[in-house]
This record gives structure tokens, sequence and C-alpha cells, in this order.
């Protein structure tokens, strides 16, 4: 008879889990998904989406903000008292890998065509690294290639990923998720917000709308894993659960409160698969990697071997992609989460950053 876990007892193993894995496979999903539109052009559909009205990179996504609120959130509980060493490993986390994905998107556009000087590199550069002013295309780049000119899409989740911790680091510095009520306020907002857009077909009349629709489903995913870390010690974590609730999300795929249930469902999932299963270790973190350099790699192999079918490109990409990642990882994110653990050493109470 398999023992009873919760949550709780398995986010106190450490890193013995296979989080790694899913984050990987979530975004290797998206370089898939993109191979759609790389491939036959801004609008393609990818099978998935025909089918469930949501393509496998936006299940992908829900994934990442689903982890990230439960992690994040545990981790902004435990520096609670030291809120400078969660921002500053949040930073270290984020922008190292960002800088350098920019500044190689912009060497991977040059040499597939893109006519820009030398001045409108390092613009292009700040503005992703603002994450609020994206720039998406580059004058020459790729040009031919069915999606031309766009070089890195995928980089606009990250304005809302880190726009996510900043609020839920926020609720919990400030003691706004202490109790059972604020869970239920901020669910009850977030769950609005998401409504307004989503069941009610409410219009962005203006930028800051629009930002606001986009980010509903995923601030709702994020709240979902933030909620999952907060009733931890209740929650169990058991495959007869987990196929009730596959059922449930199955059931309501015609209604309106779909995604809720499909995130639950999807989330609740991923905890099964990540603490459920044997452990499958990996050397290192390339997932995050493999996310900001999937488009560009893409993009460059149409320039460089001409057209092909989106599962032709899906499997190219990925295997051109993971040199490019894993030397993100060695080169650049792993010297940077040493340098956060460094930092965190001298702190008080054995305070620990994920």
């Amino acid at each position: 008879m398999v023992p009873r876990l919760t949550l709780d007892a398995a986010l106190l193993r450490g890193r013995n889990n296979n989080l790694d894995l899913l984050r990987l496979l979530a975004a290797s999903a998206v370089v898939i998904s993109h191979a759609w539109p790389l491939a036959l052009g801004p609008g393609a559909v990818e099978p998935l989406e025909h089918m469930l009205g949501v393509s496998l990179g936006g299940v992908a996504v829900l994934i990442f903000f689903f982890l990230s609120g439960m992690l994040v959130t545990a981790s902004a509980d435990r520096t609670i008292s030291h809120p400078m060493m969660f921002i500053r490993a949040r930073a270290l986390r984020v922008f190292p890998g960002l800088l350098a994905a920019l500044v190689v998107t912009v060497l991977i556009a040059v040499a597939c065509g893109a006519q820009i000087s030398i001045a409108e590199a390092v613009i292009y550069v700040l503005r992703g690294l603002s994450l609020v002013s994206l720039q998406h295309n580059l004058e020459g780049a790729f040009a031919g290639n069915p999606y031309a000119g766009a070089v890195n899409g995928p980089l606009w989740t990250l304005f809302y990923e880190v726009a996510c911790y900043a609020l839920f680091a926020g609720a919990v510095w400030l003691g706004l998720l202490r109790h059972a009520a604020g869970w239920v306020i901020a669910g009850s907002l977030i769950l609005g917000l998401w409504g307004y857009f989503d069941i009610l077909n409410a219009e962005p009349g203006n930028a800051l709308m629009y930002r606001l629709s986009v980010m509903s489903p995923l601030l709702l995913s994020f709240f979902f894993g933030a909620l999952f870390w907060h009733v931890r010690v209740w929650l169990i974590l058991s495959w007869r659960i987990g196929f009730a609730l596959a059922l449930g999300a199955y059931f309501t795929m015609t209604s309106h409160v779909v995604l809720p249930v499909f995130i639950i469902a999807l989330g609740y999932w991923m905890c099964l698969l990540a603490y459920r299963l044997p452990q499958l270790r990996l050397k290192g973190d390339i997932s995050y990697g493999i996310y900001v350099y999937g488009w560009p790699v893409a993009q460059m192999v149409i320039y460089v071997f001409g057209p092909m079918t989106p599962l032709m490109l899906a499997g190219a990409s990925l295997l051109v992609v993971i040199p490019f990642a894993i030397a993100s990882w060695v080169l650049v994110e792993k010297p940077a989460l040493s340098l956060t653990r460094k930092l965190s050493r001298p702190l008080p109470d054995g305070v620990r950053v994920n």
C-alpha cells in the first residue's frame, strides 16, 4: 500500500523531485507549439488548439505560472524577514539569462539578415531588459521566413511572471495572506478579473486594460499554485484524486468555469508527477535556456535550411536549441545562482531561497 503523502511532506524533501524535468518538458512544449506559426506564418493554429481551444504552448505557460506560484510564494514566506534576499534571488534567476539571450538573439538576427546599427541593437537589449517595452521585430531579420522579422516572441511572458512575483511577495510580506480571509479576498478579485474578460468578454479599452486581460489567466494559474502551497499540510497527493480532477476538467470543457477547473487539475497532476514518481535526476536546469532561445533558434533553422513542416521544425529546433540552453545554464544561470547562495550565507536564521 502506497503511504499517504501530503504536499507539505513532499516539499520538505528539498530537491528530491521532478520539477526540473517538468519545467524542461514545458519549455520544450513551447518550442513545439511555436513551430506551427513559425513554419506556416502568423495565425497558424496547432492541432491541439483545434481540438481543445488552447495551444500546447498555452498549457505549458500555465504550468510555469502554477509552479512559480507554489514555489515563489513559499520562498517569499521563508524570506519574510529578509525581503532583499528574495528580490536578489529572483533578479539573479531572471535577468542574467535574459541579458545573454537578448544579446545572442541580436547576433542571430544580424547573421540572418537584420540590418540594424549598434545603437538599435543596444536599444533592443535595453527594451528587453525593461520587460515592459519589448521590441519583437528587427528590420530585415529572417527575411523570407514565414514569420519574417519576429526575433524572440516568447519573452512577453516574463513581464507577467515578474509582476506575479511582486504581487504575491508583497502580499505575503504585508501580512495580507496571513489568514483565510486574505486568500478568499485575493481569490475573489483574481477570479473576478478573469471572469470580466473571459466570461463577460469585456473589450480592453486601453493599454492597462489590455495588459490586465492578458495577465488574468496567468495570474489565476499563479494564484492556484500559491493556494496549493498555502493548504499544503492538508493537500494529499493521491492518484485517485488526480483522476477525479481530470474527469472534472473533462466534464466542464464546454462550461464557463473550464479554465479554473483545468488549472486546478493540471496543477495537481504536476504535483503528482513531481513528487509521486521516482526522481529522474538532471545535471542542470536548462528549461529557461530552451524557453528564451527556442524562437530565434527556430527562425535561424528555417532561414538556413529553408521551408519545412511544423513537425520537422519542432524536431530540428529542439535539437539545435539544446547546446544554446546548456551554454546558458553553465556559463550564465548556474554562476548567477551560485552568487545567490553566496550572498545568502551571512544571513541569520538559516533562511534559504530556492
